[in-house]
């Protein structure tokens, strides 16, 4: 069985993205071995929350380094769970704690990107 990160519901083995956040699945194990506060390494065991989403891979990775140079760490969801094919969009996720912060950088970023 795999399970959401955020709202925790359980799939079979087969399922990759939870159909109800959109968010990569990891294992009920890796969610049981890796203890409260963390989920297979470096992802909090709760309160993931999509910050920007992109079919523009460039795109994620540079809203990622934005917010990452701004202290927020991030995951691209094509890297936390490769499928194939992938998905037409990369979500950009971050802690549920850090969303008005990241919003306020991209938002800032957006408008000094913006053409004139």
């Amino acid at each position: 069985m795999v399970t959401c990160p955020k709202c925790e519901c359980e799939f079979e083995d087969s399922t990759e993205i939870c159909p109800n956040c959109n968010l990569p699945l990891v294992s009920r194990e890796d969610a049981t071995d890796a203890g409260a506060d963390d989920i297979g390494g470096d992802l909090p065991s709760e309160g993931l929350v999509v910050i920007e989403s992109s079919c523009d891979d460039v795109r994620a990775r540079q809203i990622r380094e934005l917010l990452e140079e701004g202290g927020i760490p991030c995951f691209l969801s094509n890297e936390l769970s490769p499928i194939d094919p992938p998905p037409e969009e990369t979500m950009v996720l971050i802690p549920k704690e850090m969303a008005g912060e990241a919003k306020r950088l991209v938002r800032d970023y957006c408008a000094v990107k913006k053409p004139a």
